[in-house]
């Protein structure tokens, strides 16, 4: 073989070692940010096992007011975010090795980046705020290790857009998403059925709260923001999954999810799931005609156990004839309806109150507890507006506005797997309206999110799978 011919040879080999660098790269590329945002979605399910290995005598033991089942809880939530980081700051290097490798490219699409990166830059701009806020205005006594029992620091609100959403943005594939949804799905079915046993047939020492409501969960209400994520996935999968076998496993699932909805007593979680369903068959009539009879019966479903189940359980009818009368209190007299909403009223008005004392930078992580002994205020907006000041809440606001509206522009384009993502993230908005944040729950917005934005930023695919 000649000189030359052999330079020709090792310029191939070179340029195939290339490329399989490359494409090891890729798949690692991919498979990163889906190892992070399925390690989060199975924490509950985690969560549930370290309590099975747990000694015996550690259960129920209460040291001050945490137990030891909401310290292991924090911990094991400490653990998937290290893991997270970790593997976040190594995707964040592959993504400046791909924009130096691939910066031609990236230069002659550099407007369409720009544009498709709005979402990002605003998630940046936030948790630049956060910092800047705290360091202004000086860190409370929560602000660097979170509260005792919600546990979500400066740190836990900086990582949330930049690990969880930056990493759910580059879930594009159909493939990925559908094994995230079901990943929720069947780690959510040990948790329920577990809940009807404590419920209706022997006590589960594992869950700690009175009745199934609880699981392993702090609160009923911390059950039904993540309930809600459980119900809708069931649901939207349900009309859109063409294998027979996966269609029966969604149904099983959302009637277990609603049965314990029912029992949990979580009106704002029941009103997502009710509103987004109507959405939803709103959309399969104008849109999405081929799906809207299915749209239908799985409304129709959700309204079925509904009424089944109040026949022993009161709480959806309770609750609405509440709000009516909660309504009512409110509007003869704002300032004496402070019971209204299960005490949400007078959270919510104490808190529109205070904001104006430090509009621009806010109260830090619960300001307002020690102070005027305002809780948090059950609302997501005015929750960022009082612990970081509503600069820092209209930047999320609009951050999250131009994910909604892109994809409701862009809705007929995207896959299918894109709507369910979609309409589960605009069922935890809603519900994050009556809710609080907290550590284990907080991340599935911004997992979703993601989910929802990354066909969009990727370029949209025609794919109807």
């Amino acid at each position: 073989m000649t000189r030359q011919a052999n330079q020709i040879w090792e310029k191939i080999q070179k340029q195939k070692q290339l490329e399989i660098k490359a494409k090891l790269l890729g798949i690692m590329a991919s498979i990163l940010p889906f190892f992070i945002l399925a390690l989060f979605i199975i924490s509950p399910l985690i969560q549930l096992i370290v309590r099975i290995t747990m000694p015996e005598e550690y259960y129920h033991v209460v040291f001050e007011t945490t137990s030891i089942e909401i310290l292991e809880y924090q911990q094991t939530i400490r653990r998937v975010h290290e893991v997270a980081r970790f593997a976040a700051v190594i995707f964040y290097i592959y993504c400046g090795y791909y924009l130096i490798t691939n910066r031609k490219k990236v230069r002659t699409e550099l407007k369409n980046y720009i544009k498709r990166l709005i979402p990002l830059f605003l998630f940046f701009l936030f948790a630049i705020g956060i910092i800047l806020v705290t360091k202004i205005r000086g860190a409370n006594k929560y602000d660097l290790t979170g509260h005792p029992y919600m546990r979500e620091s400066i740190y836990s609100y900086i990582t949330y857009p930049l690990v969880y959403f930056f990493c759910g943005m580059f879930v594009s594939s159909s493939g990925m998403k559908r094994g995230l949804l079901y990943t929720l799905l069947i780690s959510a079915m040990p948790l329920n059925i577990l809940a009807l046993v404590h419920e209706w047939i022997t006590s589960i020492k594992y869950y700690v709260g009175e009745g199934g409501a609880y699981a392993v969960f702090h609160n009923s209400n911390h059950y039904g923001y993540y309930l809600v994520l459980v119900i809708l996935s069931s649901a939207i999968l349900f009309v859109y999954e063409k294998k027979l076998g996966w269609k029966i496993f969604n149904a099983l699932s959302g009637i277990l999810g609603t049965m314990v909805l029912i029992i949990d007593n979580t009106l704002g979680a029941y009103l997502a799931v009710l509103l987004v369903l109507i959405f939803f068959i709103i959309y399969c009539f104008w849109k999405d005609k081929e799906y809207r009879w299915l749209a239908v019966g799985a409304f129709c479903g959700f309204m079925l156990i509904t009424f089944i189940m109040g026949i022993w359980y009161d709480t959806v009818t309770s609750s609405f004839t509440r709000l009516f009368i909660d309504i009512g209190e409110i509007a003869a007299d704002p300032s004496k309806a402070d019971s209204a909403g299960s005490e949400r009223w007078k959270l919510w008005k104490g808190t529109v109150q205070h904001i104006g004392e430090s509009p621009l930078l806010g109260f830090g992580v619960e300001g307002l507890l020690d102070t005027y002994e305002i809780g948090t205020p059950h609302n997501e907006l005015l929750q960022y507006a009082e612990f970081f000041g509503i600069p820092v809440m209209l930047l999320y606001t609009a951050a999250v506005t131009v994910i909604i509206v892109t994809i409701m522009k862009n809705s007929t384009k995207l896959s299918k797997m894109t709507l369910v993502c979609f309409c589960v993230s605009v069922g935890y908005l809603i519900s994050s309206m009556f809710g609080v944040q907290i550590y284990y729950t907080t991340p599935f917005i911004y997992i979703f999110l993601g989910l929802t934005y990354a066909e969009y930023f990727k370029g949209i695919e025609t794919s109807r799978h």
